[in-house]
């Protein structure tokens, strides 16, 4: 199964480059405004310095059908649970509620600025159920002035891959796959126990670590650093882009970095068809994108730990006459999320705690293949994602294979103001522990529900 997902996916990647089958170029729509705007059909030079206001919010309800389980009180099936709490099985939630402000400083457009807040309840300030309180989510300026150079400074999305770097507020999967969202969501590790093995992980022979806080918000696929990019005409409707940024490697937490610097890159080929614009614009596009830094923690009665974190990937996306096609594939290298941990002993309640597997050796795979189409153009949509993801590939007892499929339709009212329906069917494999496995057959199906509204 793993070789097949790999291969497919792979082959879907590429079979998309010899076919003319949205992307959107998110390096400028969220860094940069506009260059010209065409009011009355007429195209002249942006000059509007008024601020533009812009939010959204989203709620949903959602039901896990899987089964909980316990050992010494301790809560062993996090995955038949819901985030960000990590305590029911079903409920409401206001998952996101952003309000943002973004436009030009200057009379020439040469200086532009990005300023964004989260006040829902989701990993950024409420992880596994510890208040993370921290609510501004985005906070930068782009200087214009060198050609095909543009530098960003402050607080933003990172290149890399196309799940992280898209507008949430557009995508109708509720979700995110499981590899984005295990391996590239980073939750920061500072202080952990000292390490263990064999009962840390049913057995998995790699040394893990446990933190001993959950104080930070997870990443949201952000970092504070300078990036320097751009988006420059090729050839007819051809276009290449680039970014490169360093970052702290501390996501949005406001903690002081600790030789924790991260280098991102990211490379881009798209090809416009015209019209449309953002998540809809008519294109194809290829990408390839890198990230590499360091994560150093300290860890109860041994010296310092400094762990390697390595994450690549390679896509496309398409879409033209109201049908989307997606593929990307992910590797990890380094350190290994593993996922939360109950420690607490108390049978009716839970402290979570994260688990990572630490060390160059470690490995994880995975990606998916999204496939979307406008039964009625802007209005109504149905849609089909699978994805997947090979963790600890190094390590035969603590390997986990994991599949989901989602099936849904998504009703646009106007706009990304809609309401979108989700049905997850997931499967999660131990091929190399039987003990494990028992775990992880309490996982069920979910069914989930939101409705986004955008001003």
């Amino acid at each position: 199964m793993k070789t097949v997902s790999r291969s497919t996916l792979l082959s879907l990647i590429l079979l998309g480059s010899s076919i003319e089958l949205s992307a959107a170029d998110w390096l400028m729509l969220q860094g940069s405004e506009p260059e010209t705007v065409a009011p009355q059909g007429v195209i002249v030079p942006n000059r509007n310095k008024m601020p533009k206001i812009w939010g959204f919010a989203q709620v949903n309800y959602k039901s896990d059908s899987g089964s909980v389980a316990s050992s010494g009180g301790k809560t062993t099936t996090p995955f038949s649970l819901l985030a960000p709490n990590l305590e029911d099985q079903s409920g409401f939630n206001l998952f996101r509620a952003r309000l943002a402000v973004r436009g030009m400083a200057d009379d020439d457009n040469m200086v532009n600025y990005f300023i964004m807040t989260d006040f829902g309840n989701n990993g950024i300030n409420n992880l596994a159920n510890h208040d993370t309180g921290t609510y501004l989510t985005d906070a930068s300026v782009t200087l214009k002035y060198v050609p095909y150079a543009k530098l960003r400074v402050g607080r933003f999305k990172y290149p890399g891959s196309e799940e992280g770097m898209q507008g949430v507020y557009f995508s109708p999967y509720i979700d995110f796959t499981t590899m984005t969202d295990q391996e590239m969501q980073e939750r920061r590790i500072i202080n952990a126990t000292a390490p263990q093995t064999g009962s840390a992980a049913g057995g998995a022979s790699t040394v893990h670590y446990t933190t001993t806080s959950v104080d930070t918000p997870i990443g949201a696929f952000r970092d504070t650093g300078a990036e320097i990019f751009d988006t420059i005409p090729v050839q007819d409707a051809w276009t290449f882009s680039y970014a490169y940024m360093y970052g702290n490697g501390t996501g949005i937490s406001n903690s002081n970095t600790d030789s924790q610097g991260t280098h991102y890159g990211y490379l881009a080929l798209e090809k416009n068809f015209g019209g449309g614009k953002g998540y809809y614009t008519n294109a194809m596009k290829f990408y390839i994108w890198g990230q590499e830094g360091k994560r150093k923690f300290i860890s109860n009665n041994t010296a310092p730990v400094e762990a390697d974190r390595q994450r690549y990937g390679v896509g496309m996306t398409y879409y033209n006459h109201g049908l989307r096609f997606e593929a990307e594939y992910i590797k990890a290298k380094g350190m290994i999320y593993v996922g939360p941990k109950d420690v607490d002993a108390n049978e009716f309640s839970q402290d979570w705690e994260f688990q990572f597997a630490t060390g160059n050796e470690n490995k994880a795979d995975g990606g998916y293949v999204n496939l979307q189409y406008e039964l009625i153009p802007q209005k109504f949509e149905v849609f089909g994602r699978y994805d997947f993801m090979n963790r600890l590939t190094n390590d035969a007892k603590g390997e986990r294979d994991f599949t989901t499929t989602t099936l849904g339709a998504s009703y646009r009212f106007k706009g990304p103001t809609r309401i979108d329906f989700n049905y997850l069917i997931r499967d999660a494999k131990a091929p190399g522990n039987a003990s494990a496995q028992s775990i992880l057959d309490h996982m069920g199906n979910r069914a989930e529900v939101q409705i986004t509204y955008a001003f």
